[in-house]
């Protein structure tokens, strides 16, 4: 087990490895307001605006916030369903499960009851807590990490290491915040997600980012992880495109080559890489 200091500069190494542009989210479910950061804001106390939870994840990882969202800080029904915030009747259950961009409505009200990411636990949060992971305040449950595919291949490479396994994820392009968060908080160890259509229209997610998530418990794993990646130079800044000097050409290239007096080589074939 990890103590707060050591959570911190594995947020910064985090960032420094993969060349992160923003920080890595540090994610909390909160029971007791006994648990909330001091210099923690809430949105609708401090601003008076209420927030999408992927909003409050951009507003952590770019801006470097510290936020905490408790029942009427929220804007997007979606967290407050998944982790049974706030409660269903049989009516609402058969009217979100028809909004989940299925054709089939039948299929996707039993997608909903039976696939939904529905938090198993049997207390339902009083809040979520956010802060960068470099400087939290707090032992995170989940880690949220957005990047580039690049960066992503050596998160789940560093995993698969360590883990000597591979998992299985359900990319749905919607409720990103709940396919990718509550299972993790249900005891997945790691997770992948794409940004949903809300949070690339209000959340300022970019076109080319995709979403790594793993468990709090996990974090000590994946560093060694990519350690062992750094060593053997297969890390994020150890892999480098190799360029085939003197490649095979086109029949007409050694032509002309020929015709001025310059070298020729190997005849490219169709198909040949």
């Amino acid at each position: 087990m990890i103590n707060l200091s050591e959570c911190n500069k594995y947020g910064r190494e985090l960032i420094g490895s993969l060349r992160l542009r923003f920080s890595p989210i540090a994610l909390k479910l909160v029971y007791n307001e006994d648990e909330v950061p001091e210099k923690s804001e809430q949105p609708f106390r401090d601003t008076g605006n209420r927030f999408a939870l992927c909003q409050a994840y951009s507003l952590v990882r770019r801006n470097r916030m510290a936020i905490t969202m408790f029942t009427d800080d929220h804007w997007c029904l979606w967290p407050l369903v998944c982790l049974k915030i706030c409660p269903l009747d049989e009516g609402d259950v058969e009217l979100l499960g028809s909004k989940l961009f299925m054709k089939d409505t039948d299929k996707s009200l039993h997608h909903f009851r039976e696939r939904f990411p529905w938090s198993t636990s049997d207390i339902a949060p009083l809040g979520i807590t956010m802060a960068p992971l470099e400087t939290c305040e707090f032992l995170p449950d989940v880690v949220i990490i957005y990047c580039r595919v690049s960066q992503l291949r050596s998160l789940i490479m560093a995993a698969k290491h360590e883990e000597s396994e591979l998992w299985n994820d359900t990319l749905d392009p919607i409720v990103s915040c709940c396919y990718s968060t509550v299972p993790l908080l249900n005891g997945q160890k790691f997770r992948v997600s794409i940004p949903d259509p809300g949070e690339y229209e209000r959340s300022l997610a970019d076109e080319d980012e995709i979403i790594f998530f793993l468990c709090g418990d996990c974090l000590e794993t994946m560093m060694g992880g990519l350690q062992t990646l750094e060593d053997r130079r297969f890390d994020y800044m150890g892999l480098n495109n190799d360029m085939n000097f003197n490649f095979p050409r086109a029949q007409f290239y050694d032509d002309m080559f020929a015709k001025w007096g310059l070298s020729t080589g190997e005849v490219w074939k169709p198909g040949q890489r």
